[in-house]
Formats: C-alpha cells, sequence, structure tokens
C-alpha cells in the first residue's frame, strides 16, 4: 500500500514555522539595530548638547559669583583698612558697631579681629552662627595688612555647599560632553549579544516546536493515521485512543464513533446481503415446491378413490397413504407461506405513527390482551415508520415473549416500553419476556434465518424483524444482560427525523 509523505513532515513543518516565526522579529531587529541605534545617540547628543549649553551657563555664573564675592571680600577689607583706629591698633576700638553696620551685614562679614606684626591679637569680635547656619555656611578668612605693620583678619561667612556644586556640575559637563561624541550605533559588544541570544532563542523554540509538536500534535495524528491504515487493511474492530481533553482528543473520539457507525452500518449491510440472498431462495423455492403440490394431492386422491375391491388391509393402506400424504402437503404449503412471506416484503413507507397508539393496538389481538403490559413515556413519541412493517415486528416480538414465557413455565406476561434518546435523535422501544432468556453462544445467530429456539419456529420471524429495523434506519438487537421481568430483553432502535429513504 502507498504511503502518503515521510512520517514526521508535519511534525517538522510545525517545527521549521516556529522557527521562522521567531527568527523574522529577530532578523528584522537586526538590521535595524545599526540605525535604531545611531538614531539614539544622535537624539541622546542633540539632548546632551542642549543640556551642556545651559550647565556651561550656570558654570560661568558660578564663576562670576566666585570672582564677586572674591572682589566684594577685597573691597571690604580695604576699606576697613583705611579706618584710624584699626590702622592704630587702638585695643578700645568698637569693632561690634563695624559688624552691625549694613555692607558688613549684606556681605556675611560677622568677625574681626587686630593683629599686630607679630600674629598676636589686640582686639576682636564676631558674631556667632546658630545650629541651623552652621550646617549651610563655612567661615572664609582674609588678611588685610595695615600700614603699621599689623594686620586686621576678617572672617566671612559663605555657603558650604557652594564649591561642590560647582565641582559636580563640571563633571556633569565633561560627561556630557561625552555623550555628544557618541555617534555610532551600539558597541559591537552588544551586537554579539544579540547574535548569541537569537540563535539560543532560536535553539529553544525548535527544540521546543519538535517536542511540543511530537507531543501534541503530530503522535496523535499518527495515531489516527495508524488507526485508519488498520481499518483500510480489514481490521474493522481498531480504535484509536488519544488522551487528554483537548480539540485532538475530541477528533479521536469522533473518528472512533465515526468508526463504529460505520461497522454498525457495514453489519447491517451484510446482512440485508444475506437476507436478500435467503429471499432470492425462498422465491425460488415457493415456486418451484408450490406446483407439483396441486398433481400429487390429486393423484393420490386419484389413487385411493380407484380401488374398488374389498380387501380390507390394502384399503387401510391407501387410507394411510392418503393421510400422511394430505398432511405432508399441508405442512410444505404452510412452508411455501412461510417462503413467499420472506421473500414477498413489502417496501418500507414510512409516515409519522404515535407509538402510544401502534402499541395499544396489539391489545385487540386475544392472544396478547391479558398478557401485554404497556409502559408509556411521560411525553408521547411520534416517528416516521411504516405502520404495517413495525406493528408485525412488535407482533412477532410479543408473540416470541409469550411462548419463551409459556415454555419456561411462566405468566408468560410481555412488557412493552420506550423511551426518547436524551438528544432527541432516537427512540428505544423495548420487550421484556419472562422466559429463560438467550443463551450468549446463540446472540450472533438468533437473527440468521431458519435459526430457531423453539420446537415449532421457522427461524424466519426474528430475521424478517431485524431486516425492516434496519430498513427504518434503526437496529434490533438483544440486550447482553436479561431484562428485570428476568427473561430476555429486545431492543429496537428507530431515528425519529430523518429521510424516508433506507438501506434496502
Amino acid at each position: 500500500m502507498k504511503r502518503r509523505g515521510p512520517r514526521f513532515a508535519l511534525q517538522w513543518r510545525v517545527t521549521i514555522a516556529l522557527v521562522v516565526i521567531v527568527m523574522i522579529p529577530f532578523a528584522l531587529s537586526y538590521v535595524l539595530l545599526d540605525q535604531i541605534g545611531r538614531s539614539a545617540a544622535n537624539y541622546k547628543a542633540n539632548e546632551a548638547k542642549e543640556s551642556v549649553a545651559a550647565m556651561a551657563k550656570s558654570l560661568d555664573a558660578y564663576r562670576d559669583l566666585f570672582e564677586t564675592t572674591k572682589r566684594l571680600h577685597a573691597d571690604i577689607a580695604d576699606r576697613l583698612s583705611r579706618r584710624p583706629q584699626l590702622i592704630a591698633l587702638d585695643p578700645k576700638a568698637d569693632l561690634d558697631t563695624i559688624l552691625d553696620e549694613d555692607v558688613a551685614v549684606q556681605s556675611h562679614l560677622r568677625g574681626l579681629a587686630l593683629l599686630r606684626e607679630d600674629g598676636t591679637v589686640v582686639i576682636e569680635a564676631e558674631h556667632p552662627l546658630d545650629a541651623h547656619q552652621q550646617a549651610r555656611l563655612r567661615d572664609k578668612v582674609v588678611d588685610q595688612p595695615l600700614g603699621n605693620g599689623g594686620s586686621l583678619r576678617l572672617t566671612f561667612a559663605v555657603s558650604a555647599t557652594l564649591q561642590d556644586e560647582y565641582q559636580n556640575l563640571n563633571k556633569m559637563i565633561d560627561k556630557l560632553t561625552y555623550s555628544t561624541q557618541i555617534r555610532n550605533a551600539l558597541p559591537d559588544g552588544y551586537r554579539v549579544t544579540f547574535l548569541v541570544t537569537t540563535a539560543l532563542a532560536s535553539i529553544i523554540v525548535a527544540f521546543l516546536g519538535i517536542v511540543m509538536s511530537r507531543r501534541i500534535i503530530t503522535r496523535k495524528v499518527d495515531a489516527l493515521v495508524a488507526t485508519a491504515r488498520k481499518v483500510s487493511d480489514g481490521h474493522v474492530d481498531a480504535r484509536v485512543e488519544l488522551p487528554g481533553a483537548d480539540e485532538m482528543a475530541e477528533l479521536g473520539g469522533a473518528f472512533n464513533t465515526m468508526l463504529d457507525d460505520l461497522a454498525q452500518t457495514r453489519s447491517q449491510i451484510e446482512y440485508l446481503q444475506r437476507i436478500g440472498a435467503w429471499q432470492d431462495v425462498a422465491r425460488r423455492l415457493a415456486h418451484e415446491i408450490k406446483n407439483p403440490l396441486t398433481p400429487i394431492q390429486l393423484a393420490v386422491q386419484q389413487t385411493v378413490s380407484a380401488y374398488k375391491g374389498d380387501d380390507a388391509r390394502h384399503k387401510k393402506q391407501l387410507a394411510d397413504m392418503k393421510e400422511i400424504v394430505e398432511e405432508e402437503i399441508e405442512g410444505l404449503r404452510r412452508l411455501v407461506d412461510t417462503f413467499r412471506t420472506l421473500g414477498q416484503l413489502p417496501k418500507v413507507e414510512k409516515a409519522p405513527i404515535a407509538l402510544a397508539d401502534l402499541v395499544e393496538e396489539l391489545r385487540l389481538d386475544p392472544r396478547f390482551a391479558q398478557k401485554l403490559v404497556i409502559q408509556a413515556p411521560p411525553e408521547p413519541v411520534t416517528v416516521r415508520a411504516d405502520k404495517l412493517l413495525l406493528k408485525r415486528v412488535l407482533v412477532n416480538l410479543v408473540e416470541n415473549g409469550l411462548h419463551a414465557g409459556e415454555e419456561a413455565g411462566s405468566t408468560g406476561e410481555v412488557v412493552v416500553a420506550w423511551r426518547a434518546d436524551p438528544r432527541g435523535d432516537a427512540v428505544r422501544i423495548t420487550v421484556d419476556d419472562r422466559g429463560k432468556g438467550v443463551a450468549e453462544e446463540s446472540r450472533d445467530k438468533i437473527f440468521e434465518p431458519y435459526v430457531t429456539t423453539k420446537a415449532t419456529g421457522t427461524g424466519l420471524g426474528l430475521a424478517i424483524a431485524r431486516k425492516i429495523a434496519i430498513e427504518h434506519g434503526g437496529e434490533l438487537s438483544v440486550a447482553p444482560g436479561k431484562a428485570p421481568t428476568g427473561g430476555a430483553r429486545f431492543v429496537i432502535s428507530l431515528p425519529l427525523r430523518g429521510p424516508d429513504a433506507s438501506l434496502a
């Protein structure tokens, strides 16, 4: 048998598809990486330029502030060094008054001291800093020479963080200046890292694609394909088992259901073919047997009536012969009628039928009136069926049930019940008797023509009944267990809807 493609074709297609899906964004990113790096670097460089320009202005402002403060301190020192009291190193000079002057206050002058030439202090005064000022300010000392060899020491309070801020700003300008020089894409190390990451991601995705496609998809598909091949090779009982509760498992269940339906349909078709062959044989036999029966009977009657002798012994032999021949002819005629029944089954003509009305008609038969128990469902059930043929099936099953009960020595009651399938597409009719049931070895043969367990049966009743059920699109079977009544349970399954066509 020709195989279609390699075993793992689907698995590799899924894997390649996953790798391609992963590689596309990575490839596009690699192509655009340099341009993105350049654009980002240019954008940052432009921002850095603007920041450097702004910071440079701030740095100039700091420098101007330093120079202005230095000139201010020098100017104040120069002015004070010209005062006569201070030049004379007068120990009675009023330094506190000088510190309270507006110029001293505005310039944050907080301390003055007169020093001799040897550095000893003549007089000094200062305004101390409070705790809050000590945290923000620091002292800056300026020594101004006096004309007499002494000096004037001035102590100014200046910002404690101004110098640090200036240095930090200078460092930031240096860093931003370096940033403005970055014009190329990301460094080569970044490129290598990107390529390695891409390769590892591709390998991982390929591995996961192989594992996942094998575990989730291709293994289950392989199981379906293997089962389909077994069925095509003649193993009609092969079924697939797919674990899980995903769509593939649901597909496996539907596949098994399809195989069950195909197996049942195949069995029914084979059965109808066998019944068709028996029908052809029955028609031929009925024709061949019926034709000579009447001449034989007439010949025997003439032979008996033609004897005019008085031999009592011979006369008795003729009478016995006539009785035997007529009895056997009558039996053959009954057999011919049975053959004719099998060979001339009418075609199914479906119409809507209320099952309750059809089963109630069985009570009209005197044989069934006292021994038929009907268990109807709460809701009425209507089927599309041939009323005469379906009634014939029920009559046959009820009659067989009565005989089975009588042979078992019971009361012989037969229970007929029916229920619609919960899905609403079929009806299940059961006929339960009080007989001995059907032996396990007889279940497969009981519906074959001329197979019977009754002493007086022809073995055609159940065969005809099953043929009628199949031609209605349903089935007639024997339940595997015993009925609640203790005997056999025969089950008729009929579709509630569907076309009028059948398998016949």
